[in-house]
Protein backbone atom coordinates (compact mmCIF):
# COMPACT_ATOMS: atom_id res chain seq x y z
CA UNK A 1 0.00 0.00 0.00
CA UNK A 2 1.51 3.57 -0.75
CA UNK A 3 2.14 5.57 2.33
CA UNK A 4 -1.12 8.00 2.78
CA UNK A 5 -0.08 11.60 2.71
CA UNK A 6 0.11 13.50 6.54
CA UNK A 7 -2.79 15.15 7.57
CA UNK A 8 -3.16 19.03 7.64
CA UNK A 9 -3.26 20.39 11.01
CA UNK A 10 -3.28 24.27 9.73
CA UNK A 11 -4.08 25.11 6.00
CA UNK A 12 -4.39 29.24 5.92
CA UNK A 13 -4.34 30.84 3.03
CA UNK A 14 -4.16 35.09 1.95
CA UNK A 15 -4.99 35.67 5.70
CA UNK A 16 -5.38 39.59 6.35
CA UNK A 17 -6.22 41.78 9.18
CA UNK A 18 -6.44 45.47 9.64
CA UNK A 19 -7.20 47.59 12.60
CA UNK A 20 -7.96 51.06 11.53
CA UNK A 21 -5.34 52.06 9.45
CA UNK A 22 -2.75 49.66 10.48
CA UNK A 23 -2.67 46.79 8.18
CA UNK A 24 -1.77 44.16 11.28
CA UNK A 25 -1.45 40.56 9.10
CA UNK A 26 -1.31 40.77 4.45
CA UNK A 27 -1.27 37.59 2.91
CA UNK A 28 -0.14 35.38 5.39
CA UNK A 29 0.17 31.72 4.09
CA UNK A 30 0.56 29.00 6.77
CA UNK A 31 0.31 25.06 6.06
CA UNK A 32 1.60 22.97 9.09
CA UNK A 33 1.11 18.55 8.62
CA UNK A 34 0.05 16.35 11.78
CA UNK A 35 2.99 16.00 14.13
CA UNK A 36 4.73 18.77 13.34
CA UNK A 37 5.79 22.06 15.84
CA UNK A 38 6.01 25.29 14.34
CA UNK A 39 7.80 28.44 16.00
CA UNK A 40 6.02 31.37 15.07
CA UNK A 41 8.70 34.19 15.21
CA UNK A 42 8.81 38.03 14.75
CA UNK A 43 9.44 40.91 16.21
CA UNK A 44 6.85 42.75 18.73
CA UNK A 45 4.03 44.02 16.14
CA UNK A 46 5.11 41.74 13.73
CA UNK A 47 1.48 39.78 13.54
CA UNK A 48 2.34 36.94 15.40
CA UNK A 49 -0.65 37.23 18.60
CA UNK A 50 -3.24 38.90 15.28
CA UNK A 51 -2.84 35.43 13.31
CA UNK A 52 -2.95 33.04 16.09
CA UNK A 53 -6.11 34.33 16.84
CA UNK A 54 -7.64 34.56 13.44
CA UNK A 55 -6.66 30.90 13.55
CA UNK A 56 -8.16 30.34 16.76
CA UNK A 57 -11.21 31.62 15.47
CA UNK A 58 -11.47 34.90 17.80
CA UNK A 59 -10.97 36.98 15.17
CA UNK A 60 -12.79 37.17 12.08
CA UNK A 61 -9.84 37.80 8.84
CA UNK A 62 -11.04 40.10 6.76
CA UNK A 63 -9.64 38.24 4.21
CA UNK A 64 -8.58 34.87 3.22
CA UNK A 65 -9.24 31.83 4.69
CA UNK A 66 -8.07 29.16 8.08
CA UNK A 67 -8.87 25.55 8.73
CA UNK A 68 -7.70 23.51 11.46
CA UNK A 69 -7.97 20.01 10.18
CA UNK A 70 -10.17 20.62 7.40
CA UNK A 71 -12.50 22.53 9.66
CA UNK A 72 -13.13 26.14 9.17
CA UNK A 73 -11.41 28.01 11.63
CA UNK A 74 -13.49 29.01 14.95
CA UNK A 75 -16.08 26.69 13.97
CA UNK A 76 -17.22 24.18 16.81
CA UNK A 77 -15.38 20.90 15.16
CA UNK A 78 -11.95 23.11 14.97
CA UNK A 79 -12.43 24.33 18.78
CA UNK A 80 -13.09 20.43 19.81
CA UNK A 81 -9.32 19.27 18.27
CA UNK A 82 -7.43 22.55 19.88
CA UNK A 83 -6.03 23.74 23.13
CA UNK A 84 -3.96 27.08 23.26
CA UNK A 85 -2.58 29.68 25.88
CA UNK A 86 -2.58 33.07 25.29
CA UNK A 87 -0.23 35.76 26.21
CA UNK A 88 -2.19 37.03 29.16
CA UNK A 89 -3.56 34.83 32.16
CA UNK A 90 -7.03 35.97 33.47
CA UNK A 91 -8.49 33.04 36.09
CA UNK A 92 -11.67 32.82 38.24
CA UNK A 93 -10.14 33.80 41.02
CA UNK A 94 -12.32 32.18 43.74
CA UNK A 95 -11.74 28.84 41.64
CA UNK A 96 -9.12 26.16 42.27
CA UNK A 97 -6.73 24.82 39.49
CA UNK A 98 -8.39 21.78 40.51
CA UNK A 99 -12.16 23.09 39.77
CA UNK A 100 -10.76 24.92 36.96
CA UNK A 101 -9.55 22.45 35.28
CA UNK A 102 -12.69 20.44 35.78
CA UNK A 103 -14.62 22.64 33.82
CA UNK A 104 -12.42 22.90 31.39
CA UNK A 105 -12.41 18.98 30.33
CA UNK A 106 -16.26 19.25 30.91
CA UNK A 107 -16.34 21.84 28.22
CA UNK A 108 -14.16 19.31 25.66
CA UNK A 109 -16.49 16.38 26.68
CA UNK A 110 -13.91 14.73 28.65
CA UNK A 111 -12.31 14.39 32.27
CA UNK A 112 -9.39 16.11 33.56
CA UNK A 113 -6.43 13.76 34.50
CA UNK A 114 -5.47 15.78 37.85
CA UNK A 115 -2.79 13.80 38.63
CA UNK A 116 -0.74 13.86 35.12
CA UNK A 117 -1.35 17.47 34.83
CA UNK A 118 -0.49 18.17 38.28
CA UNK A 119 3.22 16.74 37.25
CA UNK A 120 3.30 18.14 33.88
CA UNK A 121 2.78 21.63 35.36
CA UNK A 122 4.13 21.63 38.98
CA UNK A 123 0.34 22.38 40.01
CA UNK A 124 1.01 19.28 43.20
CA UNK A 125 0.65 21.70 46.09
CA UNK A 126 -1.35 24.23 44.49
CA UNK A 127 -4.57 22.09 43.14
CA UNK A 128 -6.84 22.52 46.29
CA UNK A 129 -5.99 26.54 46.55
CA UNK A 130 -7.96 29.33 45.05
CA UNK A 131 -5.61 31.12 42.64
CA UNK A 132 -6.24 34.47 44.25
CA UNK A 133 -3.03 35.78 45.37
CA UNK A 134 -1.07 33.11 42.83
CA UNK A 135 1.71 34.29 41.37
CA UNK A 136 3.04 35.50 38.42
CA UNK A 137 4.21 31.98 37.49
CA UNK A 138 1.93 29.89 39.15
CA UNK A 139 -0.80 31.28 36.72
CA UNK A 140 1.06 30.57 34.20
CA UNK A 141 1.74 27.07 35.10
CA UNK A 142 -2.00 26.67 35.01
CA UNK A 143 -2.87 28.13 32.10
CA UNK A 144 -0.53 25.98 30.56
CA UNK A 145 -2.70 22.57 32.11
CA UNK A 146 -5.22 24.57 30.57
CA UNK A 147 -4.01 24.26 26.92
CA UNK A 148 -3.61 20.35 27.29
CA UNK A 149 -6.58 19.36 29.29
CA UNK A 150 -8.95 18.51 26.37
CA UNK A 151 -6.74 16.27 24.87
CA UNK A 152 -5.95 18.19 21.99
CA UNK A 153 -4.38 17.12 18.73
CA UNK A 154 -3.41 21.01 18.15
CA UNK A 155 -1.83 23.14 20.70
CA UNK A 156 -1.00 27.18 20.35
CA UNK A 157 0.99 28.53 22.82
CA UNK A 158 1.71 32.54 22.84
CA UNK A 159 5.24 33.41 24.60
CA UNK A 160 4.28 30.47 27.23
CA UNK A 161 7.04 30.50 29.68
CA UNK A 162 6.82 33.99 30.51
CA UNK A 163 7.35 34.46 34.03
CA UNK A 164 8.33 30.75 34.92
CA UNK A 165 11.04 29.75 36.75
CA UNK A 166 14.24 27.59 35.30
CA UNK A 167 12.96 24.73 36.27
CA UNK A 168 9.36 25.28 34.62
CA UNK A 169 10.63 26.19 31.50
CA UNK A 170 12.41 22.85 31.55
CA UNK A 171 9.65 20.93 32.56
CA UNK A 172 7.97 22.77 29.89
CA UNK A 173 9.89 21.81 27.04
CA UNK A 174 9.93 17.78 28.32
CA UNK A 175 5.78 18.39 28.07
CA UNK A 176 5.73 20.02 24.64
CA UNK A 177 8.53 17.47 23.19
CA UNK A 178 6.47 14.55 24.13
CA UNK A 179 3.48 15.81 22.78
CA UNK A 180 4.82 16.10 19.81
CA UNK A 181 6.39 12.87 19.89
CA UNK A 182 3.31 11.62 20.65
CA UNK A 183 1.53 13.07 17.34
CA UNK A 184 0.33 16.08 18.27
CA UNK A 185 0.62 19.27 16.43
CA UNK A 186 2.04 22.65 18.26
CA UNK A 187 2.49 25.92 17.64
CA UNK A 188 4.86 28.30 19.74
CA UNK A 189 5.59 31.79 19.66
CA UNK A 190 8.63 33.03 22.04
CA UNK A 191 11.07 35.50 22.22
CA UNK A 192 14.00 32.16 23.65
CA UNK A 193 15.63 31.27 20.90
CA UNK A 194 16.53 28.23 22.16
CA UNK A 195 13.00 27.37 23.27
CA UNK A 196 12.34 27.32 19.36
CA UNK A 197 14.97 25.10 18.77
CA UNK A 198 14.45 22.54 21.76
CA UNK A 199 10.61 21.73 20.67
CA UNK A 200 9.91 23.14 17.25
CA UNK A 201 10.79 21.56 13.62
CA UNK A 202 9.98 23.87 11.25
CA UNK A 203 9.62 28.02 11.66
CA UNK A 204 7.65 31.11 10.33
CA UNK A 205 9.45 34.16 10.60
CA UNK A 206 6.58 37.22 10.60
CA UNK A 207 7.53 40.67 10.00
CA UNK A 208 5.19 43.86 9.08
CA UNK A 209 2.39 41.32 8.79
CA UNK A 210 4.07 39.18 5.73
CA UNK A 211 5.85 35.78 6.26
CA UNK A 212 8.96 36.56 5.29
CA UNK A 213 10.88 33.20 6.02
CA UNK A 214 10.03 29.83 6.61
CA UNK A 215 11.01 26.02 6.14
CA UNK A 216 12.48 23.45 8.32
CA UNK A 217 14.92 24.49 10.72
CA UNK A 218 17.34 21.36 9.49
CA UNK A 219 16.88 22.34 6.11
CA UNK A 220 17.89 26.14 7.14
CA UNK A 221 20.92 25.33 8.76
CA UNK A 222 21.90 23.09 5.54
CA UNK A 223 22.01 26.59 3.92
CA UNK A 224 24.36 27.87 5.67
CA UNK A 225 27.05 25.53 7.55
CA UNK A 226 28.47 28.22 9.73
CA UNK A 227 30.21 27.69 13.09
CA UNK A 228 32.00 30.43 15.50
CA UNK A 229 35.29 29.68 17.05
CA UNK A 230 35.75 31.37 20.21
CA UNK A 231 39.04 31.97 21.80
CA UNK A 232 41.58 33.57 24.27
CA UNK A 233 44.45 34.94 23.16
CA UNK A 234 47.64 35.81 25.37
CA UNK A 235 49.32 38.86 26.02
CA UNK A 236 48.01 41.76 24.22
CA UNK A 237 47.91 39.46 20.81
CA UNK A 238 45.36 40.14 18.31
CA UNK A 239 43.99 38.03 15.59
CA UNK A 240 45.24 38.39 12.07
CA UNK A 241 43.32 40.43 9.73
CA UNK A 242 42.55 37.13 7.69
CA UNK A 243 40.37 36.09 10.66
CA UNK A 244 37.61 39.15 10.93
CA UNK A 245 37.31 38.22 14.62
CA UNK A 246 35.64 40.38 17.33
CA UNK A 247 35.71 41.05 20.71
CA UNK A 248 33.69 40.45 23.50
CA UNK A 249 35.19 41.16 26.73
CA UNK A 250 38.68 38.66 26.97
CA UNK A 251 37.63 36.58 24.26
CA UNK A 252 37.53 36.49 20.58
CA UNK A 253 34.82 35.87 17.97
CA UNK A 254 34.99 33.97 14.50
CA UNK A 255 32.18 33.08 11.97
CA UNK A 256 33.42 30.30 9.37
CA UNK A 257 32.29 27.88 7.02
CA UNK A 258 35.27 25.44 7.49
CA UNK A 259 36.06 25.87 10.83
CA UNK A 260 38.71 22.81 9.96
CA UNK A 261 40.82 24.92 7.93
CA UNK A 262 40.66 28.00 10.25
CA UNK A 263 41.60 25.92 12.98
CA UNK A 264 44.36 24.30 10.47
CA UNK A 265 45.73 27.82 9.62
CA UNK A 266 45.40 29.05 13.31
CA UNK A 267 47.87 26.25 14.15
CA UNK A 268 50.38 26.48 11.56
CA UNK A 269 50.70 30.46 11.71
CA UNK A 270 51.25 29.62 15.30
CA UNK A 271 48.64 32.22 16.55
CA UNK A 272 48.63 31.69 20.20
CA UNK A 273 44.79 30.82 21.38
CA UNK A 274 43.94 29.04 24.05
CA UNK A 275 40.27 27.79 25.85
CA UNK A 276 38.92 27.59 22.23
CA UNK A 277 35.72 26.54 21.46
CA UNK A 278 33.83 25.72 18.73
CA UNK A 279 29.37 25.93 18.20
CA UNK A 280 26.82 25.76 15.40
CA UNK A 281 26.05 29.65 14.66
CA UNK A 282 22.69 30.36 16.89
CA UNK A 283 19.30 29.83 14.71
CA UNK A 284 18.96 34.19 15.29
CA UNK A 285 21.99 34.98 14.16
CA UNK A 286 21.79 32.57 11.04
CA UNK A 287 18.43 33.78 10.17
CA UNK A 288 19.69 37.64 11.08
CA UNK A 289 22.53 37.02 7.92
CA UNK A 290 19.96 34.89 5.55
CA UNK A 291 17.86 37.86 5.72
CA UNK A 292 20.55 40.24 5.60
CA UNK A 293 21.85 38.29 2.44
CA UNK A 294 18.71 38.30 0.73
CA UNK A 295 18.02 42.52 1.37
CA UNK A 296 21.33 42.57 -0.35
CA UNK A 297 20.36 40.94 -3.24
Amino acid sequence: MPEQPARLAISATGLCKRFGALQAVSGINLHLQQGEALGLLGPNGAGKSTTLSMLLGLLKPDGGTAQIFGHPAGSAAARRLIGATPQATELPDQLTPREILDYTAARYGTSANHATLATRFGLKDLMERRVAGFSGGELRRVALALAFVGRPKLVFLDEPTTGLDTASQEQFRQTAQQFVAAGGTLVLTSHHWDEIEAICNTIALIDHGEVVLTGRIEDIRARRSVHRLSFGLTGQDTPPAWMQATRAGNDWHMETADSDAALRRMVREAIPFEGLTLERLKLKDLIHRIRNEKDVS
